[in-house]
């Protein structure tokens, strides 16, 4: 694309099209205001111009370096033969038409009464949820945790935090499931861990060593061992204010996109992939069938993680979201976790519980052998129609389905206002996303959590 590309050329690329669209509905205005023909056949500068009292300068050079990210279009996938999830005649993969139902474990049931929600306390109620009709239970994080953040800072990413029980209580709920007929994922956070992880102590501890690599840590001690005056870049949180803290200890700035207890990890590091593939794989062995992905389309941050653009900071309401919400590896790191951490090896030993046949009348059957690919749904804030179908419906396949809550923002308003729902708004959002999906691909429709 060339460096001052029409309108309608940045509108036909699908990143540009959603980042188009999500600035219409940041400033409340309708798609029809760019997809026309006179705004179409507009130089991107021009426009850019004319707008600059509302996206302020820099807006085009923003735009077209995230398109500069992803310069190709895949091909939309075609089913094959051979092909795990949607094979020419055989049956449809099992996400295609499942009821995943979602599980806070710390309210839903204290089976010892002290007060918090357990893991077994969800295996007393597995009962009611098969006659509910659901095919997959889905928990919010269970995994050690400091609680920072319930639980989505985590500190272990193998052992259960004590409030909800043991490995075996989750053993137990896992085997509970498939015996049920019933699926289980859990909500995996790779994002970033929590500082009280051990990786992120090493690398405090000799941030020139391996694991210093495993996050962003940046600059170094100012006069006196204090942090220099500003940090690394102007990135705000998602929790409000800097998104760089200051490590004392380890003489350096980290990023934290989330809570200043939440280190983002760096996926640029090839032993950070490995580390979180073996994760995955660990849990597969022990009989989960897949994970939520917790805003998973933040692990790609661009090089050198240059400054936001305070034009669309003050639109968005995040300074430097363009540089990772879409990051220029982002397809490929994810296909490169289906391949090494979700996809069953041949040399795999068998899982240790698997989900049993559930046939049409109701009734189940033997255990099935494991799915060959865990189910990965990732959450995508920010990722709109187009850039979803890229990371689903192209190959190398990336993600089965992605879930985000931009349903709930109107234009004009995010879902963190206060406002009441408009049903048609509601309505046209899915008829339209629904009416641009091809054959087999498929959106996580949510209704509650």
């Amino acid at each position: 694309m060339n460096s001052n590309p029409s309108i309608g050329e940045i509108y036909a690329h699908p990143v540009g099209r959603d980042a188009i669209d999500k600035l219409l509905l940041q400033l409340g205005r309708d798609r029809r205001w760019v997809d026309n023909p006179l705004i179409r056949r507009l130089p991107l500068r021009a426009v850019a111009l004319l707008a600059r009292p509302v996206l302020g300068p820099g807006f085009a050079d923003s735009l077209l370096q995230l398109l500069g990210d992803h310069p190709g279009t895949p091909a939309p996938r075609l089913p094959t033969e051979n092909d795990t999830h949607a094979s020419v005649d055989g049956p449809a993969p099992w996400w295609h038409s499942a009821v995943f139902y979602q599980v806070y474990p710390r309210s839903f049931v204290d089976s010892n009464a002290d007060g918090v929600g357990d893991i077994p306390g969800i295996t007393s109620r597995l009962d009611y949820l098969a006659a509910l009709g659901v095919d997959c239970l889905w928990l919010s994080p269970i995994f050690d945790s400091p609680g920072d953040d319930a639980g989505y800072d985590i500190r272990d990413y193998r052992a259960v935090a004590a409030e909800f029980g043991t490995l075996a209580d989750l053993d137990a709920l896992i085997a509970g499931c498939h015996d049920r007929g019933m699926r289980i994922i859990l909500d995996l956070v790779v994002n970033h861990t929590s500082a009280e992880h051990p990786w992120f102590r090493a690398a405090c501890e000799d941030p020139d060593g391996p694991y210093g690599d495993y996050y962003f840590l940046r600059g170094g001690p100012g006069t006196s061992g204090n942090p220099p005056s500003e940090p690394p870049n102007n990135w705000t949180s998602f929790f409000g204010g800097s998104a760089w803290r200051w490590i004392p200890e380890a003489g350096r700035w980290t990023l934290h996109l989330f809570a200043p207890s939440q280190m983002d990890l760096d996926w640029d590091a090839p032993a950070v992939r490995a580390e979180v593939a073996d994760i995955v794989r660990w849990w597969r062995g022990r009989g989960i069938d897949g994970f939520r992905l917790d805003v998973i389309n933040y692990i790609s941050k661009r090089t050198g993680l240059p400054g936001g653009n305070p034009g669309i900071g003050k639109l968005i309401g995040f300074t430097g979201v363009e540089h990772y919400f879409f990051g220029p590896h982002l397809h490929a790191y994810l296909s490169e976790l289906r391949r090494n951490g979700f996809t069953r090896a041949d040399a795999d030993p068998p899982a240790s519980s698997t989900v049993r046949e559930r046939r049409a009348d109701g009734s189940l059957g033997d255990p099935l052998p494991q799915d060959s690919v865990g189910v990965m749904v990732g959450e995508t804030p920010g990722v709109g129609v187009e850039m979803g179908r890229l990371l689903t419906a192209h190959e190398p396949r990336a993600l089965d389905l992605t879930f985000n809550f931009d349903v709930l923002d109107e234009p004009g308003r995010v879902r963190w206002d206060d406002y009441r729902l408009n049903l048609a708004y509601l309505k046209g959002y899915y008829i339209d996303y629904l009416g641009r999906l091809g054959a087999g691909e498929r959106i996580a429709l949510f209704f509650d959590n």
